[in-house]
């Protein structure tokens, strides 16, 4: 993909805050780039940090409250999912039940039905560091899993091939 993509994200972005694209649909958008295409998502920041609509600081996401509580915070990341882009050009997208957060460690922006509202450079960093753990510890997990997997198999093969009978 090139950077021809970028316009189609920040349109899928402007729809969904229209109405005309869900949440998941905007995601769908962000994680069909190859992991090796960051500087695409950073484009995408810069681009939505350009609009004239984008407020300055992020507020806590909710729908009708305009005082930002670290619970709602903690409620958006817990019910969160996470993809990272690798190098050269690392970003990250956090996933809440009610906002998009895409970073690339300096700059960010949490998008929401209502509107996009920029975040500072050192929340961006560690909203970046946090994708990329999500990421990591998932991959652990997943490779555990399948060497568990994998050890039951060969366990499995092993029984069922001592229980064939030797014709002679």
């Amino acid at each position: 993909m090139s950077d021809q993509n970028e316009p189609s994200l920040i349109s899928a972005v402007q729809a969904w805050q229209a109405t005309q694209l869900t949440q998941e649909e905007v995601v769908t958008r962000f994680t069909s780039l190859p992991r090796d295409e960051g500087h695409v998502v950073r484009q995408a920041i810069t681009d939505l940090l350009a609009l004239p609509e984008v407020t300055a600081t992020a507020a806590a996401p909710s729908a009708g409250s305009a005082a930002p509580t670290t619970d709602a915070w903690r409620a958006e990341l817990m019910a969160g999912r996470a993809r990272a882009w690798n190098s050269p050009d690392p970003a990250g997208l956090l996933v809440g039940p009610t906002v998009l957060i895409l970073t690339d460690g300096q700059r960010g922006v949490v998008i929401s039905a209502a509107g996009t509202r920029a975040l500072s450079g050192s929340v961006s960093a560690s909203l970046l560091l946090l994708c990329q753990t999500i990421v990591m510890a998932q991959n652990a997990l997943n490779e555990r899993e399948m060497g568990t997997l994998r050890q039951q198999r060969i366990e499995s093969a092993s029984t069922s091939m001592s229980e064939i009978d030797i014709i002679s």
